[in-house]
C-alpha cells in the first residue's frame, strides 16, 4: 500500500509513459528506469538512487494491478480535474491581473499624458511672454532711435542757422519806393536839375564880376 508521499506522485509521468499505456508498455518503461537508478549502478548516490527506485517499483507494482491501478487512477483523475480547475482560476486570475495592469498602465499613460500637455502649455505661455517682451523691447528700441534722430536734427538745425544780428548785418534787403522825390519820378532827375542850377549861378557871378 502507497504512503501518503507515494499518492501524492506523478506515477505515469514518473515512468515516463501516457495514461493509456499498456502492460507491455509500462514493462518496458519500468525496465528502462530500474537499469539507470539501481542502486547497484549508483554506487556514489546509493540513497538518492534507492529512493527513487522503490518509487519506480510502487509506481511498477500499482500500474500492472488493475485492482490497484483502477483506485490509483480515480485518485489521478481527481487531481487532473482539480488541477484544471486551478489552471482555470489561474487562468482568470492571470487575466484580472493583466486587465489591472493594463489599467494601470492606461492610468499612468493618462497622468504622463496629462503632464506633457500642461507642460506643453506652460512651455506654449512662456514662449508667448518671451516673444512678447523681445517685441516691446523691439519697439521701445525703435522708438528711441526715432527721437535720438530727431533730437539731433534739431541741434542740427538751431547749430546751423545764422543769428538775427549777423543776418541783419549781411543782407541789406533793397527798399524801392515808387513815391516821387520832390515831384519828380527819379532821384537822378532831381539831382540833375540841382547841379545845373548851381553851374549856371556860377556862370552868373562870374559874370557880374
Amino acid at each position: 500500500m502507497m504512503n501518503l508521499e507515494e499518492k501524492d506522485l506523478d506515477l505515469y509521468e514518473l515512468l515516463e509513459i501516457n495514461y493509456n499505456s499498456t502492460k507491455e508498455e509500462i514493462d518496458k518503461a519500468y525496465r528502462r528506469k530500474a537499469m539507470i537508478y539501481h542502486p547497484d549502478k549508483n554506487r556514489n548516490n546509493v540513497e538518492a538512487a534507492t529512493k527513487i527506485f522503490h518509487q519506480i517499483s510502487v509506481a511498477y507494482e500499482t500500474l500492472t494491478d488493475p485492482q490497484k491501478k483502477l483506485q490509483y487512477d480515480n485518485i489521478y483523475k481527481a487531481k487532473i480535474e482539480s488541477k484544471k480547475r486551478f489552471e482555470k482560476l489561474d487562468t482568470k486570475r492571470k487575466a484580472m491581473k493583466e486587465e489591472l495592469e493594463e489599467r494601470e498602465k492606461a492610468v499612468k499613460q493618462a497622468k504622463k499624458t496629462a503632464v506633457y500637455t500642461q507642460e506643453s502649455c506652460e512651455a506654449k505661455i512662456e514662449r508667448i511672454r518671451e516673444e512678447t517682451a523681445r517685441r516691446r523691447r523691439e519697439r521701445e528700441e525703435k522708438l528711441r532711435l526715432l527721437a535720438d534722430q530727431r533730437s539731433k536734427a534739431s541741434t542740427y538745425r538751431t547749430n546751423s542757422a545764422p543769428s538775427s544780428t549777423a543776418s541783419k548785418n549781411s543782407f541789406k534787403i533793397p527798399v524801392s519806393s515808387s513815391k516821387p522825390v520832390f515831384g519828380y519820378r527819379r532821384k537822378s532827375d532831381f539831382e540833375s536839375i540841382v547841379l545845373n542850377k548851381m553851374i549856371e549861378r556860377e556862370k552868373l557871378e562870374k559874370e557880374k564880376q
